[in-house]
């Protein structure tokens, strides 16, 4: 490490410990803890369940009323354990909820019936793991916490980040490993799909590209979520539009009874949030605001995207109105705007290399608003139905300045990408009884775009054209999902997806089915198979290159969008309550994937990160294969005791078949991840008011793939010259890497002050992120992912 990256982390330590001695003994601190309790699949209010708070003395205990809500006061900070009880359901224990002095708890409950007699029911320990909130999910599922967003070292309170760490998943092997992309079991990123409050969503992040899931810095903050799923395989059939993962996010309800602030300012800029009541109807809000110029950051030469200057500013908001005439009636939005830019000096005496003379602009935009109607059919089925609007911009310009003209600004790259998505989601659930549940909807979409992307061509003095279309087309998807639980032990689903784009008029049916039975009351077998697809954004099928004044013939707008078999199995130990161990092997059959019209080129779209990876793509057709199996293992424990730990590991075959029949590693194919991250907190203060907790986290997996370099060729042709037969055979070497974060809570009577340390890469290890050759050093030279990285923040709750 070097002096530079010492002074910053004995800056940042400095600033923690002095804020954690600055806290004084306070008087006992409590809270109030309340919400409501509903049948899980009719979402009908339970009135008389029971909740009560575990190792209180006395017991703190309350009873839900007709609505299915409760209230508990007096509820002392720390983490707690809520137990809920009705009878006939299932029990729900929810462990290690974290109280504050700042903020109220409110919980949305569900619980299950059960499906036997109730003579016959009995708490078993996969009761009390986090199970996907998704009722039709069973397998290659998971619920996630905005709590575990910023207890994870270096998730930043980014729900993307925190999610890779789990089995399966990798944030490397796209670009680079400060951006918060996903490769699930292999697929590139942009087979994610993102889902808010039931409906698609462009991708929402800050600095992502067209076709790309992921980006540099979240739009959406944490403090506006509330618990979501995420999926690495064999969806539920209501998921469509997804091949390889799927986010599905909810946005949390504002405080109905009492106004509440947040503040936070740290390395990534600042954000505020505020919620309350909206008169007296029970209706509630909630915004958050961020705003960012990384000013800081670059003052201590550090940057999350490269060495571009960003900017960065996003807004969104979630207004509930939980009691109308209608039913329940919910308002929506996100958007943010991100602008990167690296300009030359207009000084020709400062120019040394070419690329001297070069100045870059990025300017992109992302926003979606939506409402939610939800209304109770009887006591057993209810109608859901979300209309959103989503716009997405994204703008790149390179330019040179000409000293000879007055430093004229000459263009050399431009592009101009909009998209504007209307969508319409509407599903009915009924709950035949405590075995049978049907769930069914429509989703209608409208898409209008206008892309343009062309270069100057110099020795031509023409423009190359790769984009220069606009349009508008649809989308339309239906499916339909039946559950069936013939035992408390035994749970099966099954039903189909179908989607029609009529873009290029293709159509899918994709049939899926999943099972999971308990052996035992500790040992779980799971299974699932189904098909999934993923159109493209039109501009993937309307790349062309055509020079000057060239008719563009479109060769690739007809093709057909890649399908993929996914089959899962696997086996769950619950070693205790708050300890599981999971083993999935999975095999994922792709077919009709596009690769080049030439059985000599080894282009295929499953290589693609995003829209500039095939901009210069020839003629395609849909001859292409892929292939990815596996394993994922799982070790984790829950949050108790104060401590956890997860472990996870993944071990992989990518690979793909060109028109050629020759069989090549995909771009993804890592071959194995690793993942060890655990923490622990320690309780201070006479009233168990402080919490300082300490994280960690430890990276392996087997780096980006590359095609060698021919250094040869490459010295006598004076640039990177690479042996396409041994295309992406290899490795740049394996990445590995610590992070740790550090946090300190002082919980006073009206507000919770939080201080946090995160560092990536804390040893700065320079992690190769790819090779190339260097034709004025005449020699191979490399890249490197990102060295150490801390992010400090400070956050008052009140």
């Amino acid at each position: 490490m070097t002096i530079n990256r010492k002074k910053q982390l004995i800056f940042m330590l400095f600033c923690l410990f002095t804020f954690a001695l600055a806290g004084q003994e306070e008087n006992l601190v409590t809270q109030v803890v309340r919400g409501q309790v509903v049948d899980r699949e009719s979402k009908s209010p339970l009135a008389g369940a029971n909740i009560s708070i575990e190792k209180t003395i006395p017991l703190l205990g309350t009873g839900t009323d007709a609505e299915g809500r409760f209230i508990l006061e007096a509820v002392p900070v720390g983490r707690q354990t809520i137990i809920v009880t009705f009878l006939g359901y299932e029990p729900m224990v929810l462990g290690n909820i974290m109280v504050t002095s700042g903020k109220e708890i409110v919980l949305d409950l569900e619980l299950t019936e059960s499906a036997v007699p109730l003579d016959e029911l009995v708490v078993k320990a996969t009761d009390q793991v986090n199970r996907p909130l998704n009722e039709m999910a069973l397998v290659s599922a998971r619920t996630f916490s905005v709590e575990e967003t910023g207890r994870y070292a270096s998730s930043f309170f980014d729900p993307a980040r925190m999610a890779q760490n789990y089995a399966g998943l990798s944030g490397t092997g796209g670009s680079s490993d400060l951006f918060n992309e996903i490769i699930v079991r292999g697929n590139s990123p942009k087979g994610v799909l993102w889902r808010l409050e039931g409906i698609e969503i462009p991708n929402p992040n800050h600095f992502g590209s067209l076709g790309n899931s992921g980006g540099g810095i979240s739009m959406l903050s944490s403090s506006m979520l509330s618990n979501s799923d995420f999926y690495t395989g064999a969806f539920p059939a209501e998921f469509g539009n997804a091949s390889s993962g799927v986010f599905d996010l909810n946005l949390r309800k504002g405080n109905n009874q009492k106004r509440e602030y947040s503040l936070m300012a740290g390395l990534l800029g600042l954000e505020a949030a505020a919620e309350g009541p909206l008169g007296r109807s029970g209706a509630s809000y909630l915004v958050n605001a961020r705003y960012s110029t990384l000013a800081i950051l670059e003052g201590i030469g550090l940057n999350p995207v490269g060495d571009v200057l960003p900017k960065y500013g996003d807004l969104s908001f979630h207004i509930h109105f939980p009691e109308t005439p209608l039913g329940q009636i919910s308002i929506f939005g996100l958007g943010g705007q991100n602008k990167a830019y690296d300009y030359a000096e207009k000084d020709s005496s400062t120019w040394v290399y070419t690329s001297d003379r070069y100045s870059y602009e990025e300017d992109q935009s992302v926003g979606t608003i939506g409402m939610v109607h939800r209304m109770l059919l009887g006591n057993n089925a209810y109608l859901k139905t979300v209309i959103a609007a989503s716009t997405q911009t994204e703008g790149d310009r390179a330019y040179f300045y000409d000293a000879r003209d007055g430093y004229r600004e000459i263009d050399d790259f431009t592009s101009d990408f909009r998209t504007n998505t209307y969508r319409i989601s509407t599903s009915f659930t009924q709950k035949l009884n405590a075995k049978h549940t049907f769930k069914a909807g429509l989703i209608a979409g409208s898409i209008s775009y206008a892309v343009n992307a062309r270069e100057k061509d110099y020795k031509n003095e023409n423009w190359i054209t790769y984009l220069a279309d606009r349009g508008e087309t649809q989308q339309y998807q239906g499916f339909c999902q039946w559950k069936y639980r013939p035992s408390e032990n035994l749970t099966l689903t099954g039903g189909f997806h179908v989607n029609y784009y009529d873009f290029n008029g293709q159509f899918s049916f994709e049939p899926r089915m999943a099972a999971r039975y308990d052996l035992s009351a500790r040992h779980t077998l799971t299974g699932a198979i189904g098909v999934h697809s993923k159109p493209e954004h039109p501009a993937f099928y309307l790349s062309e290159t055509s020079i000057g004044s060239e008719t563009r013939n479109l060769p690739n707008r007809d093709l057909k969008y890649a399908r993929a078999l996914h089959a899962v199995i696997g086996y769950e130990f619950f070693m205790n309550p708050q300890l599981k161990a999971s083993v999935e092997v999975y095999f994922q059959h792709l077919y009709d994937v596009p690769v080049a019209d030439d059985l000599t080129s080894k282009a295929t779209l499953l290589n693609a990160l995003e829209i500039w990876d095939v901009l210069d793509a020839g003629p395609a057709v849909n001859a292409g294969l892929g292939r990815n199996y596996g394993i994922d293992l799982t070790l984790e424990k829950n949050f108790s005791q104060h401590f956890y730990f997860l472990f996870t590991a993944s071990v992989f075959e990518s690979r793909y078949r060109t028109l050629g029949g020759q069989w090549y590693n995909t771009r993804f194919n890592g071959k194995y991840h690793f993942n060890l991250l655990g923490g622990k907190e320690f309780v201070l203060g006479r009233n168990k008011q402080k919490l300082l907790g300490f994280n960690v986290k430890g990276i392996v997996n087997g780096g980006n793939r590359t095609t060698p370099i021919d250094l040869d060729a490459s010295i006598r042709e004076m640039r990177t010259i690479r042996d396409e037969n041994r295309f992406l055979a290899e490795s740049v070497g394996t990445y590995y890497r610590f992070d740790i974060g550090i946090s300190y809570k002082i919980n006073r009577p009206k507000a919770t002050h939080s201080i946090m340390l995160d560092i990536q890469n804390v040893t700065n290890h320079l992690n190769i992120y790819q090779v190339y050759f260097n034709g004025s050093a005449g020699a191979i030279e490399k890249e490197y992912h990102t060295g150490f990285f801390p992010v400090l923040n400070y956050r008052i709750e009140f």
